[in-house]
């Protein structure tokens, strides 16, 4: 996958997680090798996903809204970041993808590079 593309969704996760990471909370980024792939996440205890959602958020416009539930994070976006995101990610035949146990347990966004 070529550098400026892997820096421009690196970007987008990090973004994303500054943005529905509440003042105070925790964002890591990390990186590893696992079996001949570099993965890449970016954890934060910010707001989460239900399974539901998990199965939006990366499709077009794929925005889960959380204006007016409580939460003290910016709200506003269009909905193609994470969509823009997996298709650059799977042009180039790599993975991308997100866990989180639910709302209000914070999520890990990851892609998975081959070394090769």
């Amino acid at each position: 996958m070529i550098g400026a593309k892997v820096k421009e969704v690196i970007n987008n996760l990090l973004f994303n997680a500054i943005k529905y990471t509440p003042p105070h909370g925790t964002i890591k980024i990390r990186s590893e090798i696992k079996d001949q792939h570099i993965v890449i996440s970016v954890e934060d205890n910010g707001v989460g996903f239900t399974k539901e959602e998990k199965r939006v958020i990366f499709q077009r416009f794929g925005k889960i809204e959380r204006f007016g539930q409580g939460y003290d994070v910016i709200t506003e976006g269009s909905g193609l970041g994470l969509y823009f995101s997996k298709k650059i990610v799977e042009l180039h035949g790599e993975e991308i993808g997100v866990e989180s146990k639910g709302r209000e347990k914070g999520s890990l966004f990851f892609i998975k590079l081959s070394i090769t």
